[in-house]
């Protein structure tokens, strides 16, 4: 007997058990309390049962669709039987089982089909044919439109009653059909009754777990299928596989459960499954073995309904591990297997390496468990370690224990790395390690070389000597440093040829006085030919330049010319804040800037060689910007905004006038005024009077707020004010 499901439209029939197994996994019993406890919670629905989504998830075919039909499916009244033929002659008929159980095929008479099997029934059909029909003829039987039949359906289903369906149906699909079972149906014994009897008993556990349907019993009609109370309930929850609601038989316990849910997963504490149960109107729990009930055949713990059985993780943390650090072939954890000692496990770890320190080791009893939180420390001498014959005599070959944790040591955590430096006009400098019989001409090569710059004839060692004296106690190092001459050629003069450099020995090599490479200037802005400029000689000056660069156009502003500059910051705070200053004074404490200076280069032009005229160095940049016709107005004033530059008017009334006059505080005795090359001129004052300076192009005007509170001069203004009043009012009096 086969079931045929049918999936509703756009539904996904694994959808309800995924989101039912991670609702289930969250389910918890970590809250141990007499007053409160959150399982119980959980709402006991029909979906939340393994094996109802056989019902409740899915509708079922129309099984009359069948294209082939069982070979032991019952041919009863009303079943369509069809014959086809084809070759010797050719007909097609399409025959209906009467009330009597026959078919009456013209020219062949009745033949009883009823209660015969689809298989059996079409063997009799063929015979009969054969005999009438020529031997070159096919013949094809087949199975049409099968019988409908009325089946009842009651007990805890969602819509019971009466159900017209195919014949080819059995109990799941009708039980499909009426809705599936409620909450409280038995998926374990589903019934099929005719004329008063029980002829078939469904299990729906065991069709999931096995395949097995049962007896292949068709329906028929007026037959009764009735789903009765489930006899227990049990929840599954923590570390089974498929964590839910099952049904029991009476007779069934853990053992049934744990296969129906698929088992444990492989982080579960199965020695000591909790199960929660209701006794004498109070909750107890009670401790079962879950893994000898999995192991003995006989071995079973009875559940009731109601009951929940809870899994839980095993905790974690491995209890057979050391582990070793340090300087050995492979740090890590190791199994720690019997009667291991501390060379056994190093010797598993590759073994101690040729950097080892091997006088001293530590074993840390324990520690690699972050619950224990005090630790025995172990010390250890590993001289001997590769030594066969006394390995396992050796006092310091200690047995081990869980957690251990062993901690070797590398020979040079203990000492100094030596090196070698080496400054100045070489490719590459800095610090080299030093190894032995190191030369003065390796220490060159390593550092790519000397540059074209350097002078050949002056190279200097610093070294340190007396360190030995020192360490003792005995006498202070020194310092001492020789010369040496050196060939382009990296080759040194026969003396120095030979030399061995010692620890932490610094080589200088100077730069050649007299070798300059070029040095340009670079000119930008309303140049006849902008561009680089080399230096043709070490003072050449600033008028020199524009001189070669063919002068200036027409609308450049040399008032508004700048030369930015590199400068060298060697401010003390800058110096004294510096992390890394060596004893070399090197450039790390230098910091490089380019800086915008003022120049007058109308003056420079006009008056050559005077101080007007500077000298310009190496990476200097003159700038000289186009005649801007406006003046800048801003500040307190009514209306700050550019004002076109008038010739004829450079005085500064006229640019506030046109931005509306001043505005609330001015502080008149501090306008200032900043001109196109960046320097600035202040007003000047003698007592009331005011000096402004003169306006020119690209200028800007800077009206500054005047503070709170009162300087003399304003203090003497409203004195004065104040006292021209009473002047006048003695004045008036005296002539009354």
């Amino acid at each position: 007997m086969k079931i045929i499901i049918k999936k509703r439209t756009g539904a996904d029939i694994n959808k309800t058990n995924t989101e039912l197994v991670n609702k289930m996994q969250n389910k918890s019993l970590d809250k141990d309390s007499t007053q409160k406890d959150n399982i119980r919670q959980v709402s006991d629905i029909a979906e939340q049962t393994y094996g109802s989504n056989v019902f409740q998830n899915a509708a079922m075919y129309d099984v009359s669709e069948l294209s082939t039909p069982p070979l032991d499916y019952p041919i009863g009244v009303g079943d369509h039987i069809i014959v086809a033929l084809w070759g010797g002659g050719e007909d097609q008929e399409d025959y209906v089982v009467s009330k009597d159980g026959s078919i009456f095929p013209a020219g062949l008479g009745k033949i009883v089909i009823q209660g015969l099997t689809f298989e059996a029934a079409r063997a009799l059909i063929y015979s009969r044919f054969r005999s009438v029909v020529p031997a070159a003829t096919n013949i094809e039987i087949t199975l049409g439109q099968p019988r409908t039949i009325n089946v009842n359906i009651g007990g805890e289903v969602v819509n019971p009653g009466p159900i017209l369906v195919s014949a080819f149906s059995n109990a799941f699909n009708v039980i499909g059909l009426a809705g599936g079972v409620t909450e409280f149906g038995n998926l374990r014994e589903i019934q099929v009754k005719r004329d008063g009897k029980v002829i078939e008993t469904l299990d729906v556990y065991k069709y999931l777990t096995t395949g097995d349907i049962g007896t292949h019993v068709y329906l028929q009609d007026n037959d009764f299928i009735l789903v009765t109370f489930f006899e227990k309930k049990v929840f599954a929850t923590g570390q089974f596989k498929r964590p839910m609601y099952y049904q029991l038989k009476k007779d069934e316990g853990v053992k049934a459960l744990i296969n129906y849910s698929g088992g444990f997963t492989s982080d579960a504490l199965s020695s000591v499954l909790k199960v929660i149960r209701n006794e004498n109107e109070k909750q107890v729990i009670h401790d079962v073995n879950a893994t000898a009930i999995v192991d003995l055949p006989n071995q079973d713990y009875l559940l009731r309904d109601g009951d929940i059985v809870k899994v839980d993780l095993i905790k974690p943390g491995i209890i057979n591990k050391v582990e070793i650090k340090g300087e050995l072939t492979y740090p890590g954890n190791y199994e720690l297997r019997k009667n291991d000692r501390l060379f056994d496990i190093i010797n598993r770890a590759g073994g101690v390496t040729k950097n080892t320190y091997l006088q001293r080791a530590y074993i840390f009893r324990g520690a690699g468990d972050s619950t224990f939180l005090r630790s025995n420390k172990l010390e250890v001498d590993l001289s001997e370690i590769n030594n066969d014959k006394t390995n396992r005599s050796n006092p310091n070959n200690i047995l081990l224990q869980p957690n251990d944790v062993i901690q070797l040591f590398a020979a040079t955590d203990f000492g100094e790395q030596q090196y070698v430096e080496i400054f100045g006009e070489v490719r590459k400098e800095g610090k080299v390690k030093r190894y032995g019989g190191m030369t003065l001409q390796d220490l060159l090569y390593f550092s790519g070389g000397l540059k074209i710059s350097a002078e050949y004839g002056r190279l200097e060692i610093s070294s340190i000597v007396d360190i030995d004296s020192a360490r003792k106690g005995l006498l202070p190092t020194r310092n001492v440093v020789k010369s040496y001459a050196i060939l382009p050629n990296l080759e040194l003069d026969s003396t120095a040829a030979k030399i061995i450099l010692k620890p932490y020995d610094q080589v200088f090599v100077r730069k050649n006085p007299t070798f300059q490479l070029q040095q340009n200037i670079q000119l930008l802005g309303l140049f006849k030919y902008p561009g680089y400029y080399p230096k043709l000689d070490k003072d050449e000056k600033l008028s020199s330049y524009l001189d070669r660069a063919g002068g200036v156009n027409d609308n450049a502003d040399l008032s508004g010319a700048i030369l930015f500059r590199k400068k060298i910051d060697l401010f003390r705070e800058s110096i004294l804040n510096q992390n890394n200053v060596d004893s070399t004074g090197s450039d790390s404490i230098l910091q490089l800037l380019r800086e915008p200076v003022s120049i007058d280069l109308y003056k420079a032009l006009k008056y050559k060689n005077s101080k007007f005229d500077i000298v310009l160095q190496q990476g200097d940049v003159i700038y000289i910007p186009e005649i801007d016709p406006f003046v800048t107005v801003q500040g307190k004033v009514q209306s700050p905004l550019k004002i076109t530059f008038d010739k004829d008017n450079r005085k500064l009334g006229y640019y506030i006038d046109r931005a509306g006059g001043f505005g609330v505080h001015p502080w008149r005795k501090r306008i200032f005024i900043t001109y196109a090359n960046g320097r600035s001129r202040r007003t000047r004052n003698i007592f009331f009077i005011h000096f402004y300076p003169k306006v020119e192009e690209g200028c800007t005007v800077n009206v500054p707020e005047r503070p709170e509170g009162k300087d003399f001069s304003d203090t003497l203004l409203q004195a004065g004010t104040t006292a021209i009043p009473i002047i006048l009012g003695g004045i008036i009096l005296k002539f009354l």
